[in-house]
């Protein structure tokens, strides 16, 4: 994966989020960053986690929000559901790649050993093929004005990427969409992500600076919150969501000089990376 200097990175990001050049950060991070490369050696521990949690509850119809851009874990559950589970998947932008898709799962079929679905030309092919509905230009709200109603849903390296506020309207709309007693299973990534390009800095880089400083390198095309483990546990209760399970990921190495308005004296300001299950209750 191409190594770049995150600074470098946080410009470049802020000139094509100005510019609104979506599709040509897609091109950059397939063609160039290889960001977007498939790569699936063995099944992610969160998608099996993801997986238990939807056969306790016995759940047949799903939401997923910020899916990305080859369905990967979905495709995944798919297979493990047999077909008979019902996704719907959601995202802000039209991110989906037919390639990608294809990709991930000639690579899926592979590693759980089974015969792969066909290739797909269409997201047309993707639900009737994996049953498996993808809107996008998408978010909650429409989902809720349509008054759609879901059993569970998962999320994977989204609520990082919104604002509290973004946050807070999400898990007030989930309220109702999601049914009583209805599960969310959310694997969130608290690192750096700048971090993911530029080994140069520390996985907890980001915690040295304050808001206004951060405001200067936070973008919308890789806008991170900072939340902290303990501040989406505190975030779930205070939406009155209960908490099933909750698994704390690596311990990871603080900088110099934390910001202040970070908690060091807590060691969960540390963990790289954290899943949550909880109730609609």
């Amino acid at each position: 994966m191409l190594q770049i200097n995150w600074k470098i990175k946080a410009i470049l990001y802020k000139i094509l989020s100005a510019l609104k050049l979506e599709k040509t950060l897609f091109f950059i991070q397939k063609k160039i960053t290889k960001r977007a490369k498939i790569d699936i050696n063995d099944i992610k521990d969160y998608w099996k986690n993801h997986l238990k949690y939807l056969k306790s509850q016995k759940s047949i119809n799903i939401i997923e929000f910020g899916a990305g851009k080859s369905l990967e874990q979905n495709i995944y559950l798919n297979y493990e559901f047999d077909n008979n589970l019902s996704q719907t998947v959601i995202d802000l932008s039209s991110m989906l790649d037919i390639g990608l898709f294809n990709e991930a799962n000639k690579q899926i079929a592979k590693v759980l050993n089974i015969n792969k679905k066909p290739y797909v030309k269409n997201i047309n092919d993707i639900k009737n093929l994996f049953n498996i509905q993808y809107l996008a230009p998408c978010d909650i709200k429409e989902i809720e004005n349509k008054k759609m109603v879901f059993d569970s849903c998962i999320s994977s390296t989204t609520l990082e990427h919104l604002s509290l506020k973004q946050l807070s309207d999400t898990f007030l709309r989930l309220k109702k969409i999601i049914k009583k007693d209805g599960i969310i299973s959310s694997l969130i990534d608290y690192s750096d992500h700048y971090s993911h390009t530029d080994r140069n800095i520390g996985a907890l880089n980001f915690l040295k600076f304050d808001q206004n400083e951060w405001k200067k390198f936070n973008n919308v095309y890789l806008f991170q919150n900072r939340l902290r483990h303990q501040d989406y546990r505190n975030f779930f209760l205070k939406h009155n969501f209960e908490i099933l399970e909750e698994i704390k990921g690596t311990i990871g190495k603080p900088p110099k000089n934390i910001s202040n308005i970070f908690d060091i004296s807590d060691n969960e300001t540390n963990i790289l990376w954290g899943q949550f299950l909880l109730k609609n209750a």
